[in-house]
């Protein structure tokens, strides 16, 4: 008589047919979707990064950036004019800070990061103009697309460890952005883990019908998607981390309140955007979303500054205000903005007037020698000078005017430096109107505008390069080549670049007869360049210089 099976058989025979069902079932689901041709894309986080970018007078300089694991965070290419050896903004500050020294960490995104002069390094050019030497240090941690998510694990990974005196983080601004995907910032830590390069090692999966039914389920069961990146309440959270692990290591923190730009009608939102702020704040009109935005990411910043110890607000909102009534007052001159047309970035004299205000609130001490000195004629000569130097001709003549008023012994001089940027007025309205991305959004004008400049300033190598790109972005690469021969290259190097933006151009319009002598010349200069070598070599068959 033959034994009864076990339980613990008759347990595995249940579950390997339990598993030979599932699979049958499931092979028939996958089958039967292939057989109709089911269509669904799964939703997949993607890992972004961005590049940063900015202006030196006509110059924009570009800088990449690259993933820095662990957690969902990039950092800014090292070793360039810009940043240090960290990738961090210049100048660059010793790991150990000098006996002596105060330094201030800056936590943020691009309005911390900043262009070629950001703001951090003009708060700390003003307090060691009064403090009579180089006390003070800026270290400038921020870049560009940061959120409070990215500022967190930068403050435990690079900020602390470096012993500031002073926190100062400024976000509000890329945290409620919606990207792409519809993720936010926190959800793609695991996926920086894993992958590291945008990928997440499951794509076999994602080919898969059942894949795309199950991704579709989910699609319709996540009635939180789209989310921004930082949405408030984990924005709030990621403050309230900052703040807490600040005064863990006994640093003050100063928590900048997010400013809120008068300079309607604002940017768009991106579609993708919508239908998040359609369901959270019931709108879509682009100044109450703003508006409404604001004022959520405002309160919890102010929220935080108030609920941790050590922490403290910096009211940028009111700082800021005050500079939006100076320019309605006419202060400034019609020339001179706060903001740039993002309704994000203040513009330079923007920054540096945050700056003279933000010094004195963070080293309160000194805010009586900083009212004399920001008040002296000194100061605004200096910074008409500089304005000059960075083509920033209005923001130049009004220091200069400031220079005049605040010591009629300085007049002359200011005036001057006044006249020096009136003179540069014409060229820099068409240069801003011109350029890619400028105010001027027709085709024709801007290459009028940008013409007029190299008549102005024939050897600019920077609206030489705005040529260019307008015509090649806008799809008219060929129209570059006429308005480029007025350049007169001023060296080697701008000579090289030049050629080689005729030779696109010329190659673009099939100017095969034109393109020659400028092939020649760049072979002179590179006897290795490919493109060159080839339409010489093309001329040799077809000496007419066509087809």
């Amino acid at each position: 008589m033959m034994a009864p099976p076990s339980k613990g058989s008759l347990l595995l025979k249940k579950t390997a047919l339990s598993l030979v069902m599932t699979l049958l079932v499931l092979g028939t689901l996958e089958g039967g979707l292939r057989l109709i041709h089911f269509q669904y894309e799964p939703r997949q986080k993607l890992l972004w990064k961005p590049t940063v970018a900015g202006f030196v007078g006509t110059q924009e300089f570009y800088i990449q950036t690259e993933f820095a694991p662990p957690g969902y965070i990039w950092v800014s290419q090292p070793n360039t004019p810009y940043t240090d050896r960290y990738g961090f903004r210049r100048p660059e500050l010793p790991y150990q800070k000098t006996p002596g020294h105060y330094r201030i960490a800056f936590l943020g995104g691009s309005t911390t990061q900043g262009g070629y002069r950001p703001y951090p390094e003009r708060v700390a050019r003003l307090l060691n103009s009064v403090a009579g030497e180089p006390r003070y240090e800026a270290l400038n941690v921020g870049c560009s697309s940061y959120s409070t998510h990215q500022s967190l694990i930068a403050l435990d990974r690079w900020v602390l460890p470096r012993k500031p005196d002073l926190v100062v983080v400024y976000h509000g601004w890329n945290d409620q952005l919606v990207q792409s995907d519809g993720y936010s910032d926190h959800e793609k830590d695991a996926l920086m883990e894993t992958a590291g390069t945008g990928q997440d090692g499951t794509s076999w999966v994602r080919r898969l019908y059942i894949a795309r039914l199950a991704g579709r389920l989910g699609a319709w069961a996540d009635r939180s998607w789209p989310r921004p990146r930082v949405p408030l309440a984990r924005f709030e959270a990621n403050l309230g981390a900052i703040a807490t692990k600040c005064a863990e290591a006994g640093v003050p923190l100063r928590i900048v309140v997010r400013p809120e730009s008068r300079a309607y009608p604002l940017p768009p939102y991106e579609t993708q955007a919508l239908a998040y702020y359609e369901r959270i704040y019931h709108t879509t009109h682009t100044p109450d979303l703003y508006q409404a935005i604001h004022a959520g990411y405002s309160a919890a910043q102010r929220r935080v500054a108030e609920s941790v110890p050590g922490a403290a607000a910096y009211d940028a909102w009111a700082t800021v205000n005050r500079l939006q009534e100076r320019k309605e007052s006419g202060e400034f001159g019609p020339d001179v903005d706060i903001w740039q047309s993002d309704a994000i970035h203040l513009k330079p004299l923007g920054e540096e007037l945050m700056a003279q205000d933000m010094a004195m609130a963070l080293v309160p001490e000194l805010k009586p020698a900083l009212e004399a000195y920001v008040k002296s004629a000194g100061y605004w000569m200096g910074l008409a000078q500089e304005f000059l130097r960075e083509d920033l001709p209005f923001e130049a003549a009004y220091s200069a005017r400031r220079a005049a008023e605040a010591d009629p012994a300085q007049k002359e001089a200011a005036d001057a430096l006044r006249i020096q940027a009136e003179s540069l007025f014409e060229f820099a309205r068409l240069f801003e109107d011109g350029r890619w991305g400028g105010r001027d959004n027709d085709f024709e004008s801007k290459l009028r505008k940008l013409g007029r400049c190299l008549q102005i300033r024939p050897s600019d190598s920077g609206v030489l390069t705005q040529i260019f790109r307008v015509c090649l972005y806008s799809g008219k690469p060929e129209r570059a080549a006429d308005l480029m021969k007025a350049f007169q290259p001023a060296n080697a190097q701008d000579q090289y670049e030049w050629l080689n933006m005729m030779l696109h151009s010329l190659l673009a319009g099939q100017r095969i007869g034109e393109a020659g002598p400028v092939a020649g010349q760049l072979l002179k200069m590179n006897p290795q360049h490919p493109q060159a070598r080839q339409v010489l070599q093309y001329l040799q068959t077809h000496p007419a210089g066509r087809p």
